[in-house]
């Protein structure tokens, strides 16, 4: 988290209102900036095509949710594998082997591929599309899942600002292709499916702009391109399997909701292949572009104030500091902290109830039934505690309580898979409960288990108990990464 922190430290201590716009700007841009440029680019993509009539609204459906269903499964695939790169990488660069992490992103691209192949044979055989809109959809897929390593590896090198200006760049590329694409092409004369196609393959394009121009960031970055242990990392499966059920778990529960609605009342199938819930899944999205202000005041908060604080309480203990200068670091650490969370929860806080007063105005004004109003209100609390949970469960892997995040997220998970089933029955009025009650039940225990795990801070980290790890008695990814260095290299 301290790579940003120099920066915006800078900017912070200059007493001038515009530097603190450029702070909190360059935090916008590294928390969400990739997220809200592609949600422009979407909503303008929409809006080019509501402006041609010789595009149905089936179409358009499809193109939206091939790249809903794209997006959300490539985030599983990488929930796997997110939390175990990023600790490899942290150590390797803690010991200054950079000469072992390009082969990192070069195994763990094959595996997501792989991985990405093994969903899209599955989703192949299922369903009834033509190959040619199949094969395109592969072709995002493979290509969302390597950009979601990329931008691992190069934010683990604090390259952040290509970042932003890849998917920016990949943006107005499918803007461009798309705008192009109706103007130019007689889309009267093709089917209902090759004019999907066409939509998708400009989206594609400006996504493999995207890669590109990351992969590019990542080779100037990373001069040493040899492609030995490539399959090193998978032995932190064995060594962190926490890390990996974390990551996994975090990402089936934001959409474990989703996909459990996608079979009640007024669910719709598309094409045979797609399920979806046209208010569900819209209220969910909306929600969630509400907990912006926390992703930038959490790095705000964490850069400018906590990480110090943080650093000097470790400090004193690993160079053999006083009791008395441990137990002060100590203080001042949990102080800023309780600040911050209270800010945080504060400020997200009055800005999610602001929209929740204003939501029937908007709602009334884009003439969207009372349905939907209901169902959002509820998503709208699940979001303001979804985002507490994810700020919760980092500060616990931030402070090495590995098992103290991982039930965290498993009762995010199971509160919401299993509330989701009972309400089901229900109908329309339930949707988002289960939602809204499952993340309030995490964040109520991950804030319970932050709060007696720093009150004892010190205790931990003398006794190493959260850093302790046990490896598993049978190693089997290591044998397997041992067994890939060698026949694949």
């Amino acid at each position: 988290m301290a790579g940003i922190g120099f920066k915006m430290q800078k900017l912070f201590k200059e007493d001038y209102f515009s530097s603190r716009i450029k702070a909190y700007s360059f935090a916008g841009l590294i928390t969400a900036g990739p997220w809200i440029i592609v949600i422009v680019t979407v909503a303008l993509i929409q809006a080019i095509i509501r402006s041609f009539t010789n595009i149905p609204d089936d179409t358009r459906e499809l193109f939206v949710i091939s790249i809903s269903y794209s997006f959300i499964f490539s985030q599983v695939i990488f929930g796997m594998k997110q939390l175990i790169v990023t600790r490899y990488l942290a150590d390797l660069f803690y010991v200054e082997n950079f000469k072992d992490v390009f082969p990192t992103f070069i195994g763990s691209t094959k595996v997501v591929i792989f991985l990405a192949l093994f969903l899209w044979g599955i989703f192949c055989v299922l369903s009834p599309l033509p190959l040619l809109y199949k094969v395109l959809l592969l072709i995002l897929f493979i290509t969302l899942n390597v950009i979601w390593i990329l931008f691992t590896f190069l934010t683990a090198a604090k390259y952040y600002q290509p970042v932003a200006l890849s998917f920016l760049f990949g943006g107005i590329t499918t803007i461009v292709a798309i705008y192009g694409s109706v103007n130019l092409l007689p889309f009267e004369s093709y089917s209902h499916y090759f004019k999907a196609f066409i939509l998708l393959s400009g989206f594609t394009a400006g996504m493999v702009v995207t890669l590109y121009i990351l992969l590019y960031a990542l080779l100037i970055s990373f001069p040493d391109k040899g492609v030995k242990n490539q399959f090193n990392y998978l032995q932190y499966y064995d060594k962190y399997p926490s890390l990996f059920w974390n990551g996994f778990l975090y990402n089936m529960a934001i959409w474990v909701c989703n996909w459990v609605i996608w079979f009640g009342s007024g669910s719709i199938l598309l094409e045979a292949t797609f399920r979806f819930h046209r208010f569900y899944d819209t209220a969910i999205f909306w929600s969630y572009l509400t907990i912006i202000p926390t992703m930038v005041i959490f790095v705000i908060s964490i850069e400018t104030r906590f990480y110090s604080r943080y650093r000097s309480f470790y400090g004193y203990i690993n160079r053999g500091g006083s009791l008395s200068q441990i137990q002060q670091a100590k203080y001042q650490m949990q102080r800023v902290l309780k600040q911050e969370m209270e800010r945080l929860l504060r400020n997200q806080g009055l800005f999610s109830f602001t929209i929740l007063l204003l939501a029937p105005f908007f709602i009334s004004y884009l003439l969207l039934p009372k349905e939907f109003l209901t169902i959002f209100r509820l998503t709208l609390v699940g979001a303001f505690s979804n985002a507490m949970v994810l700020v919760v469960n980092l500060l616990l892997l931030y402070f090495e309580d590995r098992k103290g995040a991982l039930l965290t997220v498993v009762i995010l998970f199971a509160s919401n898979l299993i509330l989701s089933l009972l309400f089901l029955p229900f109908g329309d009025g339930y949707y988002g409960l289960s939602f809204a009650i499952g993340c309030s039940l995490s964040f109520a225990y991950g804030s319970w288990r932050l709060i007696s795990y720093v009150s004892e801070i010190d205790y931990f980290a003398f006794t190493g108990q959260g850093v302790r790890h046990k490896k598993s008695r049978y190693e089997i990814f290591t044998k397997i990464g041992r067994f890939l260095n060698e026949k694949f290299v």
